[in-house]
């Protein structure tokens, strides 16, 4: 029966973990843009007419009309404004005083020290870049890749400390419109705030309505973890949603107040829009590009009217950096619900904070790893001992089992009150194996979650040649192995074999087919564990050391 309960236990985390893997996309941080396009409309997909996701209230309607969609060729980039800061390097173009590029100083595209800085405007080669700004009634302005002009100058870089920079931007369509779009950069964070004021600079009075388009489409590499989820997601009523690209084609989704933020995210970076007025606005997302993943969400402000002379302003706040906890709850506006570990959220962010502050005193987030699966190992060590004893009591009754089997084959109920007496009189649990593995499960999958998508452990290494903890683990052997690539799983084998061992020290049964099982699991999550980061599979590894050890320390005692 323990053996029965071992391999259920084992095949439902197989079978979550497979989940994890199926449904997980392929798009990650690292897919090369397509070749510059023109200036036109991309190719939308065919229009769906499914309802938008329901809001707690009303479902808002659907714009009755977007901005078009400009794109601007790669010449238009040349008249260009750069600001520096500690945290992050950002240019702004001439071309509709929209953001060329937002580089990441402390993080890099790939472990290399070489890598190009970590870059989270993804849609340069393209020619869509955010804060893209148009109205709906007179698109003929072309307000998105206008020339702007700006006093400030060139290059403006930002000391440390909590210093602020403004750079405004202004162009005018003659005898009708002043715009000025003005940015405030922070020396400290990775929020910005932006400002668009609108004159009218006409006779009569203005009607329209503005949008401000925001852009994105997700890297993949190929050497990446595919694990790497990239979406838009947008937070209101206290509740996060995210969407993939088939979820978005599908629902068109189609959001209004009360609307803390929305965005785009992967495992280790957001990019997220506040909306600062307190209601009136829309926010479309709509996917342009379905191969690509090339993602547009317009803010759409309300229907407005500007009397002749007068003028009118918007608001809107930006963040453009990691998804650490800490700048997160910093940043406010509820930004720290971007990180999200599913049901074992409560477990996993105090694990998170325990994990780090290992690593304050170690420098080093595998020997954190380390330190956390012990201290892990102690808490459950009495329950674990329980267990252990619980199959060594079972594998010395199984002869009397057996032969209470044979005696009352034909008479099952007479069998189960036979077998509880012969439990009861020996003080046996024949559930006691199997309930101290069950509270162990939401640990682990809380310590899952947080390993692979920890922004702490990003091209963090370990030891020798595993200087990426969130990639797969490769000792580079100077060819290619089919299903592995470049390299061999070291760390992957070592966890196999250590399983292998756990299980050949683990009470039988004496059943054939159960050992044959139970054989099987070595080589399932081998195979299962080769491409998933290696800060995982090192968590995996130490806990099935640690359980030999105790295993063999029971084992003296019987």
């Amino acid at each position: 029966m323990e053996k029965r309960t071992l391999v259920a236990f084992v095949l439902s985390i197989a079978v979550l973990f497979l989940w994890e893997v199926f449904t997980s996309p392929e798009s990650s941080w690292f897919r090369k843009s397509p070749p510059p396009t023109t200036s036109q409309e991309p190719k939308k997909p065919v229009e769906n007419q499914a309802s938008s996701p329901p809001a707690p209230a009303e479902k808002p309607a659907a714009p009755s009309a977007l901005p078009t969609t400009q794109a601007a060729s790669t010449k238009e980039y040349q008249d260009t404004w750069t600001i520096q800061t500690p945290l992050y390097e950002t240019q702004l173009t001439a071309s509709g005083a929209r953001m060329h590029y937002f580089k990441l100083k402390r993080f890099r595209r790939s472990v290399d020290p070489q890598a190009p800085l970590m870059d989270l405007i993804t849609t340069q080669s393209s020619g869509f870049l955010p804060m893209a700004l148009d109205f709906v009634q007179h698109s003929d302005w072309e307000l998105a890749t206008r020339a702007y002009q700006s006093a400030s100058t060139r290059s403006i870089t930002l000391a440390e400390g909590a210093t602020k920079q403004d750079i405004s931007f202004s162009a005018e369509v003659p005898d009708h419109l002043r715009v000025t779009k003005t940015y405030t950069f922070s020396s400290n964070d990775y929020s910005l705030d932006i400002v668009i004021q609108l004159q009218n600079l006409g006779q009569e009075s203005l009607q329209d309505q503005m949008g401000i388009s925001f852009y994105y489409q997700p890297y993949v590499d190929k050497e990446a973890s595919s694990y790497n989820k990239s979406q838009f997601l947008y937070y209101q009523e206290r509740s996060t949603t995210t969407l993939e690209v088939k979820d978005i084609i599908k629902k068109e989704p189609n959001l209004a107040a009360p609307l803390q933020w929305f965005g785009y995210e992967d495992n280790y970076f957001l990019q997220a829009v506040i909306p600062v007025e307190s209601g009136g606005f829309q926010v479309a997302t709509r996917v342009l590009d379905e191969p690509s993943g090339r993602i547009r969400s317009v803010y759409l402000t309300e229907p407005f009217q500007i009397e002749a002379g007068k003028e009118k302003t918007f608001h809107l706040k930006l963040f453009l950096g990691p998804k650490d906890l800490t700048l997160l709850k910093q940043a406010g506006n509820d930004l720290a619900a971007a990180v999200d570990y599913g049901w074992f959220d409560f477990l996993a962010k105090p694990m998170l904070y325990v994990l780090k502050w290992f690593y304050k005193y170690t420098h080093n987030y595998g020997v954190a790893i380390i330190l956390i699966t012990v201290i892990i190992k102690i808490i459950f060590w009495p329950l674990t001992h329980k267990s252990y004893k619980s199959m060594q009591g079972m594998k010395k009754l199984q002869p009397k089992l057996n032969a209470l089997r044979e005696k009352h084959k034909d008479n099952r109920e007479k069998l189960n009150e036979e077998l509880m007496g012969l439990y009861r009189a020996h003080k046996v649990n024949p559930l006691g194996g199997c309930l101290p593995m069950v509270l162990q499960i939401p640990v682990f999958f809380a310590l899952y979650r947080m390993l692979y998508s920890s922004v702490d452990l990003l091209h963090q290494p370990f030891m020798l040649w595993m200087n990426d903890l969130t990639a797969p683990d490769r000792l580079p052997i100077g060819f290619n192995i089919p299903y592995v690539g470049n390299g061999l799983p070291v760390l992957t084998l070592l966890m196999g074999a250590s399983m292998f061992i756990q299980q050949k020290m683990t009470p039988s049964t004496g059943d054939p087919r159960q050992e044959k099982m139970m054989l099987m699991m070595p080589v399932v999550f081998t195979v299962m564990f080769i491409n998933f980061p290696a800060g995982l599979v090192l968590y995996w590894l130490v806990n099935n050391v640690l359980s030999i050890a105790q295993q063999y320390w029971i084992n003296r005692q019987a």
